[in-house]
């Protein structure tokens, strides 16, 4: 029902926040979140990511746990910790959550799970630029987060200026400075789960959001809560 009342647009029913249980199979089950439903004029922009533009579901808890990307060599050069080179359309952990953890939804949602244009930030590799993707499910980015506070921490995020904030964290006025409302967690316990950014200053590190809502970063070897976000219409 809700999905066809998003495609037929009418979703005044329903408000930001809201949440509804999922069953993920061999994952468990989880908590859907309504995480957006505007479309300022701002989405309309040449070059925007489309991940914080209409209707928006993120999980609301951590489904599982798993890398960026492991230790290992790629286009010939060898990371002990991971890389974050060609950004989030590389890595591993985009390739799972596209895969396994979409597979694993109820094919009533996922049957209405629509293609968004994702853009996120680059690395510290010479000629890099931001990326541009095109995904059923992605990873939230700091800007979707986190407004900027009293913390510059996320200042490395160099697509910060091609998103926005989702409406959910602007409702809670979510920012480097005021952040419980990004905490989530992995059944009981509060636990840090990562974000598609990586971090410009270093060749190997994304960014992501702490047990306590803060912003951080690690390297990509480092195993983290995934918790995406998906649109439908």
């Amino acid at each position: 029902a809700i999905v066809a009342n998003v495609k037929a647009n009418k979703i005044s029913q329903y408000n930001v926040g809201d949440t509804k249980e999922v069953d993920m199979g061999t994952y468990g089950t989880h908590t859907l979140r309504i995480a957006n439903t505007s479309t300022p004029s701002e989405c309309s922009g040449t070059g925007f990511s489309q991940t914080a533009c209409g209707f928006v579901l993120e999980f609301a808890d951590i489904i599982t746990k798993h890398n960026m990307n492991p230790s290992g060599t790629y286009k010939g050069t060898q990371y002990d910790y991971g890389w974050n080179k060609d950004g989030w359309p590389a890595t591993g952990m985009r390739t799972f959550v596209n895969n396994d953890i979409y597979n694993a939804i109820p094919s009533e949602i996922k049957n209405a799970i629509i293609d968004t244009t994702v853009v996120s930030g680059h690395g510290s590799t010479n000629g890099e630029t931001n990326f541009t993707s095109t995904d059923k499910l992605y990873l939230l980015s700091t800007a979707e987060v986190w407004a900027q506070g009293s913390s510059n921490t996320i200042s490395y995020d160099t697509a910060r200026d091609v998103t926005r904030q989702l409406d959910y964290y602007k409702n809670l006025g979510t920012s480097t400075s005021n952040y419980s409302g990004a905490i989530k967690k992995d059944g009981t316990i509060t636990s840090d789960w990562w974000l598609r950014s990586a971090r410009s200053s270093s060749g190997g590190s994304f960014y992501y959001v702490s047990a306590n809502g803060s912003s951080n970063s690690s390297t990509a070897i480092s195993t983290k809560g995934v918790s995406p976000a998906f649109r439908i219409g």
